[in-house]
This record gives C-alpha cells, sequence and structure tokens, in this order.
C-alpha cells in the first residue's frame, strides 16, 4: 500500500467521530464576493459543500458580491459613496447592483451543477424572498436610499427547504413590504440568519485584518476580552457581530477566505485551520492563582495515586503555581497543565490533567493549546514532556517521539529510570 493511501485511511479514520459529530446539524456559511471571484474556487467549494450536504449537514449559503459590484460600476462609469463601511445605492445603480447579483448567482448555480453532476442525487439549491428588508436611513445627515438593514426573517420557509434536503442560498438583494429593492450587508444577514435558525455553526470567510492575532480558541470570556484591545477596526466590527450571534448560535468558525477549502479542514480535522468561537462550553481556561492550590491538589490525586503523575506535595505546589494554567467551571477546577522553561529554548509540559466527568469535550486540546500559546510568547522553540500513559493522545496533538539525549542537559540528569517515561516532543516556534 502505498504511503498516499495509508495517509487517506489515516484521515478518514481520524474523521469518523467528527462526520457523526456533524450529522444533521445546521451550518450557514458566509461566503464573501472574493471568494467566488475564479472559477476554480467555486468549483472546489461547490465540491466541499456537496460532501457535507452528502455527509448529512443542513447548509444555507449567503453570499457576497462586493468586488464584483465595484468591477460592474467601475465599467460602467458610476461612482459610489460609502459611510461606516456601507456603499450608499443609489436608485441608478439598482439596475446593475441587481445585474451583477444574478451573475454571481448563476455563476455559482452552475459551478455546484458542474462538481456534482455525478451524485446519485444532485444538489439542489434554492432561494427565494426569505428575507424582509427595511431602509437604513439616515445616519449623521447621510441618506442611504437603497442600502437596507435585514427587518424580518422567514425562517420557517428556510428550515422547509433544509428538512426537504436542499441548500438554502441567500444574496444581498432583498425586498421590503412594499416591493422596494434593497442592498444588504450580508455578514450581518448571515449572522442574523444563524441566529433565527438557531443554527448549529455558523462558518465565516474572513480577511486576514479580521483574524490577525486570534488564537485557536475563544470562549465568551475570552472574546470579550479581545473586544476591549481589538487590533484593528475590522476585527472590532466582526467580533461585536459575531458576539450578538453567540446567544443564539453555539459556535462560530472563522476562516481565511483565500483558501475554500479550510471549511473540510476546519470541520473534520482536531485542530482545524481557523478560529473558533464557541459559547457552548461555560469554562475558561486561565492562569493559576495561589488559591487554586486546593483544587489542583484535588484533581491531581486520583492521577497520582494511579502512577500517572508524579506526586506533589501541597508546599511543592504552592511554590510552583506561577508555571500552572487552570480550567475553572463554576468556580471549580476541572482541568489543569503547568509550563516549565528550560535552556536552550526548551519547556517542559507537566501535569496536564482533565477531572474524570468532564473528559471527551477536547479539554485537554484546549489546555495544550493555552500552554503552546504560552511557550510561543516566551519564546521558546520546542516543547517536551515524559508521560507513562498518554503518549498516543499527544502524538495525535503534533508531538513526536523522542530519547532522553534529546531532552536538554539538566532534565537528562533528573531523568526517573524507574519510571521509564516515554519523551515526546513538538517544534512550536
Amino acid at each position: 500500500m502505498h504511503q498516499s493511501e495509508l495517509d487517506f485511511i489515516n484521515s478518514l479514520r481520524q474523521s469518523s467521530r467528527y462526520i457523526e459529530q456533524h450529522r444533521g446539524k445546521t451550518c450557514v456559511i458566509y461566503l464573501p464576493g472574493e471568494l467566488l471571484l475564479s472559477e476554480s474556487s467555486r468549483k472546489q467549494l461547490s465540491q466541499d459543500v456537496g460532501l457535507l450536504h452528502n455527509l448529512g449537514l443542513k447548509i444555507v449559503l449567503v453570499m457576497g458580491a462586493t468586488p464584483q459590484i465595484d468591477e460592474a460600476y467601475k465599467a460602467a462609469g458610476i461612482e459610489w459613496q460609502s459611510h461606516h463601511q456601507f456603499r450608499i445605492t443609489t436608485p441608478a445603480m439598482l439596475p446593475i447592483f441587481q445585474q451583477t447579483i444574478g451573475t454571481v448567482r448563476s455563476e455559482l448555480e452552475a459551478s455546484f451543477s458542474q462538481a456534482n453532476r455525478l451524485q446519485p442525487n444532485p444538489l439542489t439549491i434554492t432561494s427565494g424572498n426569505w428575507v424582509i428588508a427595511q431602509p437604513k436611513g439616515v445616519v449623521d445627515g447621510i441618506d442611504y436610499q437603497h442600502t437596507g438593514n435585514l427587518r424580518k426573517i422567514n425562517h420557517q420557509a428556510i428550515s422547509a427547504n433544509l428538512e426537504a434536503g436542499q441548500i438554502a442560498l441567500l444574496t444581498p438583494l432583498a425586498y421590503s413590504l412594499t416591493g422596494e429593492v434593497f442592498n444588504l450587508n450580508t455578514l450581518e444577514q448571515a449572522c442574523e440568519v444563524a441566529s433565527a435558525i438557531k443554527a448549529d455553526k455558523l462558518m465565516i470567510f474572513t480577511t486576514e485584518a479580521e483574524i490577525v492575532n486570534l488564537p485557536k480558541q475563544l470562549s465568551i470570556p475570552e472574546l470579550d476580552a479581545a473586544l476591549l484591545t481589538p487590533n484593528n477596526q475590522e476585527q472590532e466590527r466582526l467580533l461585536t457581530q459575531i458576539r450578538k450571534t453567540s446567544q443564539n448560535v453555539k459556535r462560530v468558525h472563522l476562516m481565511d477566505k483565500h483558501d475554500p477549502s479550510a471549511i473540510l479542514i476546519e470541520l473534520f480535522t482536531h485542530d482545524g485551520m481557523g478560529t473558533l468561537i464557541f459559547s457552548d462550553r461555560y469554562h475558561q481556561v486561565r492562569p493559576a492563582h495561589i488559591e487554586d492550590v486546593g483544587g489542583v491538589l484535588d484533581l491531581i490525586a486520583p492521577l497520582e495515586q494511579k502512577g500517572i503523575l508524579v506526586k506533589r506535595s501541597r508546599e511543592l505546589l504552592e511554590l510552583e503555581i506561577d508555571n500552572f494554567m487552570v480550567l475553572e467551571r463554576d468556580r471549580l477546577i476541572i482541568g489543569c497543565a503547568a509550563l516549565y522553561e528550560h535552556e536552550n529554548g526548551f519547556a517542559e509540559l507537566a501535569c496536564l490533567a482533565v477531572h474524570s466527568h468532564y473528559q471527551g469535550q477536547e479539554l485537554g486540546s484546549e489546555l495544550l493549546n493555552a500552554i503552546e500559546a504560552k511557550a510561543k510568547k516566551l519564546s521558546v522553540n520546542s516543547l517536551f514532556l515524559l508521560t507513562t500513559h498518554t503518549q498516543h493522545w499527544f502524538i495525535e496533538h503534533g508531538f513526536v517521539t523522542g530519547s532522553i539525549e534529546d531532552l536538554p542537559e539538566k532534565k537528562q540528569t533528573l531523568y526517573n529510570f524507574q519510571r521509564n517515561s516515554k519523551v515526546l516532543i513538538k517544534h512550536i516556534n
């Protein structure tokens, strides 16, 4: 068997639990216009969304078209103005706006027809007047004219289409109850629709500026903290919108809009390739304080008794508490991990533990991510650990098997040959 075939089999095995996890879930995907510019991107996106559909996900697509509209107005010699990042849509601009949206939509539908032509049950994409718009009005003395806000969503109709096995498609084009045409911001529309139908996931393709310096995962408390010191205005607007959406949508995935394959990697691999913002786990990972010593001791005592962890006295833990990160839920310490710096750019990961009642929720991965983020801030190049029981879990998270000789010199002299621990190493910088 060739290596490529082995890699495929291993990838399929690793994705199997995610396939079951996502089956039957509702997913809203925001597609910015930049992602739909090239035929190759549209084709790849269509194939991947078709695969999600065949795996049992219910899909709503919200399509943007900003660069296409910009190009159409330039070609027609029409200039436009913006206010607070929103384009002012005049009556004279509406015919080109409607024509461009129709073109982008037909190109996307054609890509779906081509990409899924060999499927036994070809995909059906439907859309309709599910969104009722209203004028954005006058802001700071500026009349937005035919630029609108979302007023109402016929979420029952969208849900009915999903239950019928169809993919729902929404565009920036929407109508008011009086029949007027409006240009809607599609990111806002995606968030509002996801909230209205109580989607399980909202997946947003973003710009580099919007996701710069964001970690792999953000809980709601961490999201609130990030909003206090955003990296730029674009990121602040995005995170503010997501914070509102998080009341009804438990998981929001942010992905680079230049990579259409990000959807599959984000959903079906352990680490993904974007940022996950979640509100379905009411806990936080934070640096440990001296008041946490008792909780950490209670957490690790059963593992020490089984010989999984090296025993630590209260006195030692009090001295080393600044090295620890803890995972807290309802003021209860349910997880911990420690980082010890060594010479030559090495650091040791130690004492990673999750309470038995909370295992199986990927909390260990959160702790590991927090430790790796801390290590990078300390300019650590290589993270190592010694383990007697959990070697495979760490290998799944990017560690490789090493030897005693790979350890820093001081750690080599302290190695306990009676425990015969496995040496694992991960290069992080």
